[in-house]
């Protein structure tokens, strides 16, 4: 997919044209899909108002850390270890991060339809956000 092709399914019009770096600070309501009350849910929970705090959000890197320990358990842990317990971490609910409250998980399940670690940590928007996030660090690059 090009840069065009990327910007022209993900990014909402008046932000198309863009740049990388412009496009981290934007709002988050910049990704297609993500509506004003969405907006309005990521910052009351996390205080997310860019798609940079969106990308960088550490209980989002926390989720994504478990997710991805819980996929890979299976292959790195030695059966002495209990893999299986670490395999069902990714269906916890996402309020069973120190941190996340059950009223912060309301909001995310009323934003994405978020319920456990795996669903925050694989949202589409979040992921968007964190494409353009590392479009940014390369247009600084070239600059």
């Amino acid at each position: 997919m090009s840069e065009a092709e990327f910007k022209e399914n993900h990014i909402i019009k008046k932000y198309i044209n863009t740049s990388w770096i412009e496009l981290a600070e934007a709002p988050v309501t910049a990704i297609r899909g993500v509506s004003q009350q969405d907006a309005l849910d990521l910052n009351e929970t996390f205080n997310i108002r860019t798609v940079r705090d969106f990308a960088e959000n550490k209980y989002v890197c926390l989720a994504q850390g478990i997710n991805s320990f819980s996929k890979a358990s299976g292959e790195i842990l030695k059966k002495k270890y209990n893999p299986e317990e670490f395999l069902q971490l990714k269906d916890q609910p996402v309020d069973a991060i120190s941190g996340i409250s059950k009223g912060d998980a309301a909001l995310l399940k009323r934003a994405f339809d978020i319920k456990t670690i795996a669903d925050l940590a694989e949202n589409k928007y979040l992921l968007v956000a964190q494409i353009i996030l590392t479009m940014a660090s390369l247009e600084r690059l070239l600059i």
